[in-house]
């Protein structure tokens, strides 16, 4: 008697959500975590563009990664990782390509 129980094993298709995490466990795409109220880990970066208590502009592959807000300020900053601490009020992420979208 044949039974319809799920298949142990999943195929994954193309261009499916999945296929972005293969992506981003190779390190090349920005990661942004919200770890509470007033604070962010940023892995993947390449470096720190620009600081202030306002703004804060990480390199990655992909282009900028700005945050804004006040009373910002870097925690455990390691390579390639570091914590943004304050009152964070807007992150932008890099445009895939490193390109940013045209104004309308």
């Amino acid at each position: 008697m044949k039974t319809n129980t799920p298949s142990k094993h999943r195929r994954v298709r193309s261009g499916l959500p999945a296929l972005e995490w293969v992506r981003d466990a190779t390190g090349r795409c920005a990661r942004v975590t919200a770890m509470g109220m007033g604070s962010v880990l940023v892995e993947n970066h390449t470096g720190i563009a620009d600081i202030s208590d306002c703004r804060i502009r990480l390199n990655t592959r992909s282009g900028p990664l700005c945050v804004t807000g006040t009373a910002l300020s870097l925690r455990d900053v390691r390579p390639g990782a570091l914590i943004i601490r304050g009152g964070i009020r807007l992150i932008e992420l890099p445009c895939e390509g490193g390109e940013a979208p045209d104004e309308p």
